[in-house]
């Protein structure tokens, strides 16, 4: 059996998520986990297309060494959260940039987001569950 065949034979199911010191990034991982997990399993086929950037940088390992290897290996800051690459509508993918009611952007994910809106990418900050069903609903629809 081939990867897809695999990919679509497995259940996506939500994890305990780790608390934090940080409640916001906490709610935003609650609310991007409830995303991952409805996505995959309203759209099976597209299982694989929709994934999250590790690009954090607060990580329990962070020095300076660590960011530098990381730099190194194409971290970028500002790129969002989730990235959809499923084509829609002239648009080359769907990037979603995950919130939660009272984050807002950071300088450097408002600079990544004009450069690649500016390639005609979709771009979405995206604060629910609910919200985020509607932005794929309205973006998978398009042809």
């Amino acid at each position: 059996m081939g990867i897809n065949g695999y990919i679509k034979k497995i259940m996506i199911i939500e994890t305990p998520q780790k608390t934090s010191k940080r409640s916001h990034r906490s709610n935003e991982g609650k609310i991007q986990s409830s995303c991952f997990v409805w996505f995959n399993n309203t759209f099976p086929q597209y299982r694989g297309l929709l994934f999250h950037v590790p690009n954090e940088n607060d990580r329990a390992d962070s020095n300076p060494i660590q960011g530098a290897i990381r730099k190194s290996l194409g971290v970028w800051p500002g790129v969002a959260d989730l990235i959809c690459l499923i084509p829609r509508n002239g648009h080359g993918a769907l990037l979603i940039e995950m919130k939660d009611e009272h984050g807002t952007q950071k300088p450097a994910q408002k600079v990544w987001q004009a450069a690649v809106e500016a390639q005609n990418y979709r771009y979405e900050i995206c604060r629910s569950l609910e919200q985020f069903k509607i932005i794929i609903h309205e973006y998978l629809c398009q042809r």
